[in-house]
């Protein structure tokens, strides 16, 4: 595993459970309808992120990638559905299935030589969207002096953590333990 896979996969880790923390520190306060926003959201995202970096990975067996992705995707969906109510829960259940299992698809189905620039992609949607979700939760809550109120901050560190993400190098490796790198075509 190569230091930018660990670093996409502990973030997106990190993110689903700020995500899940927040949803579940302030429960009361956030509307059915935001809950089920956040947790289809969330689901949605984290699936389709974690689904095309296993059809990557597992990329001869499109079974694995498959159940990996959707098992994934249908817990983060899971947890940030459940401290809000039941429709919740099942619509990110289901946004989290269905996220892993395209997510998968597209990892298994996209050449080798595109395989960073999908992930890279996914990746900042990912990021996008936890930010957006962070946003809504602090947004039904009213906190007035919260980091996530502000979007010209959110767009600053995003910009930011785009820009030195990008610097980090080749995500995956081929075959032969190599590092892939982009083509270059002069």
């Amino acid at each position: 595993m190569t230091f930018p896979l660990f670093v996409v996969l502990l973030t997106i880790f990190m993110l689903a459970m700020l995500v899940i923390g927040q949803t579940i520190y302030y429960r009361n306060e956030i509307t059915k309808m935001s809950g089920m926003m956040i947790a289809m959201g969330l689901g949605m995202s984290v699936g389709l992120a974690v689904g095309i970096i296993m059809g990557i990975m597992y990329s001869g067996t499109l079974f694995i990638s498959t159940v990996l992705g959707m098992t994934i995707g249908f817990t983060a969906g899971f947890l940030s559905g459940i401290p809000i109510n039941m429709i919740a829960v099942l619509d990110g259940m289901l946004a989290g299935i269905m996220g892993g299992m395209m997510g998968a698809m597209l990892g298994y189905m996209i050449s080798p030589e595109y395989s960073d620039a999908i992930v890279k992609i996914m990746f900042m949607l990912f990021i996008a969207t936890s930010l957006i979700l962070l946003y809504i939760v602090q947004e039904e809550v009213n906190k007035n002096r919260s980091l996530f109120k502000n979007l010209f901050i959110i767009t600053i560190l995003f910009l930011i953590f785009l820009v030195g993400f990008n610097q980090t190098g080749p995500i995956f490796q081929d075959m032969n333990g190599n590092e892939q790198h982009e083509k270059k075509h002069s």
